[in-house]
């Protein structure tokens, strides 16, 4: 595939060329346009702040902040065995086919660490009293360049 930069594969989409056979930054224009699509749905996350309310995320940041204070790492190991049978269930999926590797088990693992990792940052802000105008700000933000990554990709 021939490599474009981000100028000339908004010239061929301005053209109405297809910029899908091409990569971008190293990087196939396919995976810009999904990972546009990604933090498009990302960004509905400001959806749920309207339809719980503040007030409930934060009463939820509370009780999350409490039960971590119990026991910090329990997240983290939640999140860790969380990951592990993801892996393991990508593993048993792939198998068969043909293409199982055991860089996608690490990686599951590791991505559920990460989560439960998350979960505690997540819970301090929740009960951050800006925590709603700041996150639909950043909401935003993620969807136009979400739909702008993913319309570069039409």
């Amino acid at each position: 595939m021939a490599d474009i930069s981000y100028f000339e594969a908004w010239g061929q989409w301005l053209q109405g060329r297809s910029t899908l056979g091409y990569d971008m930054l190293g990087m196939p224009v396919i995976w810009w346009g999904r990972f546009g699509k990604i933090l498009s749905f990302l960004a509905g996350a400001a959806v749920l702040i309207d339809l719980v309310g503040p007030e409930k995320l934060f009463r939820y940041g509370d009780r999350l902040v409490r039960s971590m204070a119990q026991g910090p790492l329990r997240p983290f190991i939640a999140g860790l065995f969380a990951g592990v049978i993801a892996g393991v269930l990508v593993d048993v999926a792939t198998g068969p086919m043909g293409t199982d590797s055991p860089l996608r088990f690490w990686l599951a693992t590791a991505a559920g660490g990460a989560a439960g990792a998350a979960t505690v940052m997540i819970g301090f802000a929740l009960q951050h009293p800006e925590f709603s105008p700041v996150a639909r700000w950043i909401s935003l933000g993620l969807f136009l360049l979400g739909f702008h990554f993913d319309l570069l990709a039409s």
